[in-house]
């Protein structure tokens, strides 16, 4: 807990000023409630990741006392078969939506969010019925991407085609039309390919997010990385202090370019074209997988069906 808390201390002097706890499953540290209560008294502005699960009596008396700025739960499915199916545990359904029910009567942002896979995504309106209940804010992904080295995964085999997740977002995006068409507001929004520019210009430009520039990641066993899907690029704040290895976060992409067949393609803009996603499909950061492109097709026409 100590070297946690020495890095937040230096994060904060350092001038963070949002904090992301995630994981995994952060409440499975049983020191979770004492490292909270210290960040809190630091002033930082804290978001949590959880799959509710965990949640109870004395959760629900510390997040009413201190309550996270935002809280997203991550849903598996909408019964227990698809939860064991998911995550090998059916019981943690039922564990969730108790967590659901605690969480909000609490006065935090709450979102829930779904990856859709095969086992799931035929149920994608069951599950934004369980999500309804408790928030509007309702989020989904269908990109799974192969794991970081040394991580046991089966992706290719869970993951949806590119048509199964036009599919999943012709579906959300129909249902949330038809919601603002009948409310005559907007009650909620679908998320297009965001036009503003997060830093393009700003070194590392292969980076088309706030990654090594406004933002970090701090993993388990505490190295900063871009964000939490590199792996192998990453900086040792334990070792060389928060500040330079904050510092020396960026020049890891010196050498790292964008490949000549997606600067010049008509869709490099609105395409997920960052080196982690090719490192982490292909084993190389200028190796372009097809996942990637197949995906930027299908994202084409779905403004044809809409």
């Amino acid at each position: 807990m100590k070297e946690w808390l020495s890095i937040a201390e230096e994060a904060i002097e350092n001038g963070t000023l949002h904090l992301l706890l995630t994981g995994g499953e952060p409440l499975l540290r049983e020191d979770f409630i004492e490292i909270y209560n210290e960040l809190n008294q630091m002033g930082f502005i804290i978001g949590l990741n959880t799959n509710a699960s965990l949640i109870d009596e004395k959760y629900y008396r510390l997040f009413s006392k201190y309550p996270p700025t935002n809280t997203s739960v991550t849903l598996y499915g909408a019964n227990e078969d698809t939860y064991q199916k998911i995550t090998g545990n059916g019981e943690n359904f039922a564990k969730t939506i108790r967590g659901l029910e605690y969480l909000k009567d609490i006065p935090t942002n709450l979102d829930i969010k779904v990856t859709f896979v095969k086992d799931n995504y035929l149920e994608i309106d069951k599950i934004r019925d369980v999500a309804n209940r408790y928030t509007q804010s309702f989020a989904i992904n269908y990109l799974v991407f192969k794991p970081v080295p040394g991580v046991f995964s089966q992706a290719e085999l869970c993951r949806l085609s590119p048509e199964e997740c036009l599919e999943v977002d012709i579906n959300n995006r129909r249902y949330y039309n038809k919601l603002n068409n009948e409310t005559k507001k907007t009650a909620a929004t679908i998320k297009e390919p965001d036009k503003r520019d997060f830093g393009l210009s700003v070194y590392p430009e292969v980076l088309s997010c706030l990654a090594a520039k406004a933002a970090y990641w701090i993993s388990w066993d505490g190295r900063m990385l871009p964000c939490a899907t590199f792996d192998a690029l990453y900086t040792e704040p334990l070792k060389e202090g928060f500040s330079e290895a904050w510092q020396r976060l960026p020049t890891l992409f010196t050498d790292i370019q964008h490949p000549m067949i997606c600067t010049e393609c008509e869709d490099f803009h609105n395409c997920p074209n960052c080196p982690a996603y090719f490192y982490a499909e292909t084993g190389y950061y200028d190796k372009v997988p097809s996942y990637i492109c197949d995906m930027v097709k299908i994202r084409r026409k779905i403004g044809d069906i809409i």
